[in-house]
């Protein structure tokens, strides 16, 4: 098997340490005044602080005694993603280390569906993948290429617990078995989503830091921007995503109550069913917003086909004033940008600020973001994977306290030395942490099986711990902003049909109509020809069937419904 020498793992310790230690020194002799220590930090007691370099041993019951040494491969199922290597991250070093196992990535090179299309017919799959829940998962499920997961739950009767047994439930495949461990699941009512706009510090304050909340105000702003900064993109956007814009999700999000960008590719749930999302007042508001700022040169021309590392280059650099995506305020994104720019200039950067929505509509009911109970995606473990069961045993130590410990906040003896009260305790390295250079061991990467109530909940009370100058730009995003303005859609889980039934060759066929539609729709050389393509759209989708996958989806939505006891 694989191994990390632990003499890397030491050097790399060693080399962040010094390099931390030399910018604390830096930050003390411009007089920061509070040489890195938070005065807000309890006392650890007996009672509540442990060691973190504390160890399970093997065979104890713990979700860490289960554990044994594996290497497995794994496939994340996404154009955008490329995986870093395990070997040099501090958490994948510290796993490999004290866990035996070692992971392996497979990347998708960008064109993710012909990937997996590939593997399947060449019955080359990897060990584990990662994935949306649904066409796919149900497609590998029909030919057999899944490990059922149920076998391992009364050994493993910790998983459930964590979960929750309803989420397993509602995860569970028409055959009634279990195949999927979700990615960012919530036992709980917490709202939770990385949907957000940003604003450019500076140019917001050298414009007189204006009110940035309705859809006119910021249609102003933006026209002062194209004019006093020419070489800055005045609003832009995330990546089109599996033929989803970002740009008009997000835009859409603020054209009524209660709206979210899920409806625009599935429908408007109103009086106990789906209706068209053609038929909806806020759709047609939105596609003339949306026009409006293209044709007038307020956002990207490429907005339909830049690449996700296009857009971080401009982010990255401060050319854009504003912009909005579905995971804005994470690590890689929005996190990012601001501290490589503020490492240049202590007054750039970027702030998130409240979603912008059309003039009369409850800012308190603007959803840029949902949150489902079943997480994000999923992992399975796929029929070519020798030891599955060691598999799931390393997935079950990662949703635990501990695994999501050493993932999110890394490995012991880095950045933290105790935890108390199941929060790792910040020592001088984090609170004197030079952003850029944290960032760029990309600690939290390889988390496809993140625990959102322990995660968000710990990570709070982490910052409590630390002064203002060093708390995590991304957790203080997510509070004040971007959880808040999450709208709870678990009651909308599974509303994809198999891609062989009539109402799964109906939907393929109204993405790719919507896909055109919504482009169409953007590049409208004025407002008559937005109706007119809005129009056309509803002729069109009538031939496509769409009311039977309306129908097909209100079905699907009222048995949730039952199923969660909201009917």
């Amino acid at each position: 098997m694989k191994r990390v020498n632990k003499s890397l793992y030491g050097l790399l310790a060693l080399t962040l340490a010094l390099t931390l230690v030399l910018a604390a020194c830096s930050s003390n002799n411009e007089g920061s005044g509070n040489g890195g220590q938070a005065s807000s930090a309890p006392p650890a007691s007996e009672s509540s602080a442990s060691p973190a370099e504390s160890k399970a041993p093997e065979g104890d019951g713990t979700p860490r005694g289960k554990v044994k040494p594996v290497t497995f491969t794994q496939y994340v199922h996404y154009d955008w993603y490329t995986a870093p290597t395990w070997e040099e991250r501090p958490h994948g070093q510290w796993i490999t280390e004290n866990l035996g196992v070692v992971m392996e990535p497979i990347q998708s090179n960008g064109a993710a569906a012909n990937k997996l299309n590939t593997m399947i017919v060449s019955n080359q799959l990897p060990d584990a993948i990662v994935l949306d829940r649904g066409k796919d998962v149900d497609r590998l499920v029909s030919a057999g290429k899944l490990v059922a997961l149920d076998p391992y739950l009364e050994k493993y009767p910790e998983f459930a617990q964590t979960i929750g047994e309803e989420t397993l439930n509602m995860l569970r495949s028409e055959d009634g078995k279990l195949y999927q461990v979700p990615n960012w699941f919530i036992n709980g009512d917490q709202g939770n989503g990385n949907a957000a706009y940003l604003i450019n510090r500076k140019i917001h304050k050298e414009l007189g830091s204006p009110q940035l909340e309705t859809w006119s105000q910021l249609e102003d702003y933006l026209r002062q921007v194209k004019e006093k900064y020419p070489d800055v993109v005045p609003i832009d956007f995330g990546e089109v995503r599996d033929g989803e814009s970002q740009l008009f999700g997000l835009l859409y999000s603020g054209s009524a109550d209660g709206r979210t960008p899920m409806f625009v590719g599935n429908g408007v749930p109103q009086d106990d069913k789906f209706q068209s999302i053609y038929e909806d007042q806020g759709f047609v508001d939105t596609a003339l917003f949306a026009s409006r700022l293209f044709r007038d040169g307020l956002t990207s021309k490429d907005a339909f086909t830049q690449t996700r590392d296009q857009v971080l280059e401009k982010l990255n650099n401060g050319k854009i004033a504003v912009f909005g995506a579905f995971d804005a305020v994470v690590e890689g994104i929005g996190r990012e940008a601001n501290n490589i720019l503020r490492a240049a200039d202590p007054e750039a950067g970027y702030d998130v600020i409240w979603p912008f929505h059309q003039d009369g509509v409850d800012k308190n009911k603007v959803y840029p973001g949902g949150y489902n109970t079943l997480g994000w995606n999923v992992n399975v473990i796929t029929t070519n994977a020798k030891d599955p069961e060691a598999i799931f045993a390393y997935m079950n130590w990662a949703i635990s306290e501990e695994g999501q410990q050493i993932f999110f906040f890394g490995p012991p003896g880095l950045f933290y030395d105790e935890v108390v009260d199941g929060v790792p305790v910040p020592n001088d390295a984090y609170k004197n942490r030079d952003p850029k250079a944290y960032d760029e061991l990309k600690i939290g990467e390889f988390n496809w099986y993140g625990n959102t109530v322990y995660v968000d909940t710990t990570k709070a009370k982490r910052e409590q711990l630390l002064p203002e100058e060093a708390q995590d730009w991304t957790t203080i995003a997510q509070y004040t902003v971007s959880f808040q303005t999450t709208r709870n859609v678990t009651e909308f889980s599974n509303l994809d049909p198999a891609p062989d039934s009539d109402e799964g060759i109906i939907q393929q066929r109204f993405k790719d109509h919507q896909k055109q539609i919504i482009s169409k729709i953007v590049f409208a050389s004025n407002d008559a020809a937005v109706l007119n393509i809005i129009e056309g759209a509803k002729t069109e989708a009538e031939k496509l069937q769409y009311q039977k996958l309306l129908d097909w989806k209100t079905a699907k939505w009222q048995d949730n419904l039952k199923i969660m006891g909201l009917k």
